[in-house]
């Protein structure tokens, strides 16, 4: 039984087959030739993420018609009919899951369109965007799945019920026209098999899945039972553990067609994935940057040991600039690099930097005044304790960060006054 399909009614299937009308108002409508067969592909929108849509069987392009238009209002669309559905002429024989996927890679290609994709497959679709992103996931950055196929579900149902399952899959079959029946065996065949073609793992993106638990406890497909409907939940949610970021999302008010029922859920996973798929890329950034940083850090340190004091502070300058650190973080890491690492000569360089990019601080002057304290420049010292006074009071600091500037500067007088 195609877990994935059994929600539809065949008129349903052909009312969203039989759609002329794309997915959404293309800046690109038209054909793609995919080794000399065409495509029917439209693209839209514009964004920093490029939102590409892998339909389920027995689906065309238009069944994305209601999220489409809505996602590129925020991001590049991109939505295409596989062979033998809308406009895509039917091929000979049926293509295989890594065929199909190597047609969206060279659909793609032939697009211009390149990393940062968001993939969202529905029903089958989800067998086809986790191979894609296994195959090429330094182009991908999230991924939404909409009532995914579950390609070990059967193999449970046949523990628990083989005559019923077989009775599903025999009232499936006789319900698909002759030209569906290909794509029909080829995924059966794995479900059969209760795993995908081999491929390398998923990398770890950003991810949201939608999963119908509608249920009807007299219906005739054993999949729509109560019971069975648990099942594909709980295994939905074992699938998603393996992302460390994104959302599990259950409804009871859509069948297995929840970008037609409930559009807006889908447009809002889709929504919720780019802004963790632009946190995640925050966060690579910065440690790459702080990787970097290190680095410098050592680098100037060793200028320093070779008395290169302007070199080290000017590479230092723009190694601090180039991190994007806030504040706060460069006078966390100064002051690291004081008291723990014992590098007075870089801490002061480091927090010099700080107080000179942020010139109205009073906590970054009276941090620059305790490295040059502690590098013996008591005069230099005072001068930064007088400023972060005069600056505190003006910046209307607390009276216990004021207490603790008089406090340094009290020092800076003391060391001053040592022979």
């Amino acid at each position: 039984m195609l877990s994935f399909a059994w929600k539809w009614t065949w008129a349903g299937l052909l009312s969203a087959a039989a759609l002329t009308t794309p997915a959404v108002a293309a800046d690109f409508d038209g054909m793609v030739s995919v080794g000399g067969h065409p495509l029917h592909v439209a693209q839209t929108g514009a964004g920093p993420y490029t939102v590409v849509f892998e339909a389920g069987f027995a689906s065309d392009l238009s069944v994305w018609r209601k999220v489409a238009p809505e996602v590129a209002k925020k991001a590049a669309v991109l939505v295409y009919s596989r062979a033998g559905y809308g406009k895509s002429p039917a091929r000979p024989q049926p293509l295989s899951m890594e065929q199909s996927v190597a047609e969206l890679a060279d659909v793609l290609r032939q697009r211009k369109v390149e990393g940062s994709l968001i993939l969202v497959g529905h029903s089958y679709g989800g067998f086809l965007i986790r191979y894609f992103a296994a195959t090429h996931p330094q182009q991908v950055a999230g991924l939404v799945f909409v009532d995914p196929a579950d390609e070990g579900l059967e193999t449970v149902l046949k523990r628990l019920d083989p005559v019923r399952l077989q009775q599903d899959q025999r009232m499936l079959a006789a319900s698909i026209p002759a030209k569906w029946q290909g794509e029909l065996q080829t995924i059966q065949a794995i479900l059969d098999a209760g795993k995908l073609p081999t491929m390398p793992a998923l990398p770890d993106v950003p991810a949201v899945l939608l999963t119908s638990v509608q249920a009807r406890a007299d219906s005739n497909f054993f999949q729509e039972t109560p019971a069975i409907v648990k099942i594909k939940r709980e295994r939905h949610a074992a699938f998603l553990s393996q992302f460390s970021s994104g959302a599990h999302v259950f409804t009871p008010n859509s069948g297995h067609g929840i970008q037609m029922q409930e559009p807006e859920l889908v447009v809002a996973a889709i929504g919720q994935v780019m802004t963790l798929a632009t946190q995640s890329a925050a966060r690579v950034a910065r440690a790459q940057a702080r990787q970097k940083l290190m680095g410098e850090l050592e680098h100037s340190a060793a200028l320093l040991g070779k008395q290169q004091n302007d070199a080290a502070a000017s590479r230092i300058a723009l190694a601090l600039r180039d991190s994007a650190l806030s504040e706060a973080e460069i006078n966390t890491l100064g002051f690291d690099l004081l008291t723990k690492a014992k590098q007075t000569a870089l801490a002061t360089l480091v927090l010099a930097y700080n107080n000179q990019a942020h010139a109205q601080s009073d906590n970054a002057a009276d941090s620059y005044g305790e490295a040059l304290l502690a590098d013996a420049r008591p005069a230099e010292a005072q001068r930064q304790f007088t400023r972060a006074l005069a600056l505190g009071q003006a910046n209307g600091a607390r009276e216990q960060a004021m207490a603790g500037y008089r406090q340094h500067l009290s020092q800076a007088e003391q060391a001053l006054k040592q022979p």
